[in-house]
């Protein structure tokens, strides 16, 4: 009966040490695994922040784009009304010009008259 015991206590020690083994196999197994999903979390991580940056990099173009066009428009509107003035101008430099030759002519033909006169 003492063998008994011994060989029960014996194959109740080798069956906690091979369950003690398989457990360590299989932690070993998921530890690995663990860490291959943090490696991927990791890259994703930085593949979302790069992401976000181009993002707010091409956000950050296309409203600069866009603003940009704004002002060329507003300044091709404002070329369109300088030479609308430009024009304008000329045209009153002109009725001026005119204008100015006209009393220089009745002011010769007054003259003319006051010396034809006298």
């Amino acid at each position: 009966m003492e063998n008994f015991s011994i060989i029960l206590c014996f194959a109740l020690l080798l069956l906690i040490f091979t369950y003690h083994s398989i457990l360590i196999i299989i932690f070993s197994k998921k530890r690995k695994a663990l860490i291959n999903d943090y490696e991927k979390l990791l890259h994703l991580k930085g593949w979302y922040e790069k992401i976000s940056e181009e993002a707010s990099r091409s956000y950050i173009l296309e409203s600069v784009e866009k603003r940009g066009h704004e002002v060329i428009n507003q300044l091709n509107l404002l070329n369109a009304k300088l030479v609308k003035i430009q024009e304008h101008h000329k045209n009153l430099h002109e009725r001026q010009q005119k204008l100015h030759d006209s009393l220089l002519e009745e002011h010769k033909l007054l003259n003319q008259y006051f010396e034809n006169y006298s």
